[in-house]
């Protein structure tokens, strides 16, 4: 049967379309949205009169801006911007012994930034929201002039997070479970609150970035000190029944003996590729001996840089991770098909000593889809990524709060 279309969810679209278009360019006329969206200079200008009279838009005429304005005949070229008085947002991404935050406008323009280290692992659930609350207090208080209203807070953290978006289940960062951080953000500064897997944010963030690579079917591997797994499937992001799902780094690798996990099991994919895992190895400890707890980013760049320097047991260890990846990559993609992956954060500083393992374990894949051909991307600041996803997918949130694109 044919799909009927409402006028409304045309309309709808349209004005997300235009709105995205903003955030990615600033001020544009409204000939440039034209170009960048494809619709008809009528849609257009009818949408974004609406959008200044309801206050979400300003309109500027550049006349008088510089020499070449005041010798140009015709009517001055008029921009269009989001308005950033409409409201604020602070964005915060939470990891083992670290708390990272921006105040950014409803522009997305970044007012402020802090961050804050703290012994996450013997942190009590009284210490997280002491941490969370003086951040967004703190971002606030920098804010000169006229004040903008606080509208949302999203929290990216690394771990298991509800379906709900609200509580964080599990976390390598900590021994407690099931924190409610986000009746914690939203009991202190009554705004919607939004907690989120950080792997799912990196994912949104390429999407962002580059749809044309990252579009409908792909998956944002975070190599770090954890594995994590950001899937977009059929053009949506995959959230598990009742959690953020997709824990890549916690799906089996070696069935019997393997070695320990943070997350206290024996034999998953991240014991075996996480830092600590790279780090146990090199150190020789028996694989059964617990994770250390935080390494210094600096000591796991000269880990990699003397595994590309010689022949070795740092080598070797990159290898074994690379045996990890691809088994994992092999019994995914027997489930969802061959997809696009990127591998973000530090551990791709040595993704050429994984690249081979992971590309022979894929060439035995099991079905008749070339899977080793497979395209993998690599993109070492996981952190900006993941601000981006938090930041993008808060402000499109706003937008729907505001009725932009209801």
């Amino acid at each position: 049967m044919p799909t009927l279309v409402r006028t409304d969810d045309v309309r709808r679209q349209n004005t997300r379309s235009i709105i995205q278009v903003l955030r990615r360019h600033g001020s544009v006329s409204r000939t440039e949205i034209v170009e960048h969206t494809g619709l008809s200079p009528a849609t257009v200008s009818t949408i974004t009169s609406t959008l200044i009279t309801d206050g979400l838009l300003l309109s500027r005429s550049e006349q008088g801006q510089s020499q070449d304005t005041v010798n140009r005949r015709g009517r001055p070229r008029v921009t269009l911007a989001l308005n950033p008085q409409i409201g604020c947002i602070v964005v915060m991404v939470m990891s083992i012994n670290k708390l990272t935050a921006w105040l950014q406008d409803y522009s997305g323009q970044v007012l402020a930034k802090a961050d804050d280290h703290f012994e996450s692992r013997s942190a009590t659930t009284d210490d997280f929201e002491h941490y969370l609350l003086r951040m967004v207090t703190r971002l606030m208080s920098q804010q000169n002039g006229h004040p903008i209203p606080l509208r949302y807070i999203s929290l990216g953290v690394q771990g298991v997070v509800d379906a709900g978006g609200q509580t964080m289940l599990w976390s390598p960062m900590t021994t407690l479970l099931n924190l409610p951080l986000g009746e914690m953000l939203h009991k202190a500064f009554n705004v919607p609150v939004w907690v989120a897997n950080d792997s799912n944010m990196a994912a949104e963030a390429l999407h962002w970035q580059d749809s044309q690579r990252f579009g409908d079917d792909f998956a944002a591997i975070i190599l770090s000190s954890g594995i994590g797994m950001g899937l977009v499937l059929k053009g949506k992001r995959f959230i598990g029944r009742q959690s953020s799902a997709a824990e890549f780094g916690h799906m089996v690798h070696a069935m019997q003996e393997g070695a320990l996990c943070r997350c206290g099991q024996y034999g998953c994919v991240e014991a075996y590729v996480g830092d600590y895992a790279i780090w146990r190895r090199v150190s020789g400890l028996p694989e059964t001996s617990p994770p250390v707890n935080e390494i210094d980013p600096m000591a796991m760049i000269d880990l990699a840089r003397r595994a590309h320097e010689h022949e070795g047991v740092e080598r070797e260890a990159y290898r074994e991770a690379g045996r990890a990846l691809g088994k994992a990559l092999r019994s995914l993609f027997a489930l969802i098909d061959p997809i696009t992956i990127a591998f973000i954060g530090g551990g791709v500083r040595a993704f050429d000593l994984m690249e081979p393992e992971i590309r022979k374990a894929l060439r035995h894949n099991g079905n008749m889809l070339e899977a080793s051909d497979v395209n993998l991307y690599c993109y070492e600041d996981s952190q900006a990524l993941i601000h981006l996803g938090c930041a993008m997918t808060t402000l499109q949130t706003l937008d729907r709060t505001l009725g932009v694109s209801e």
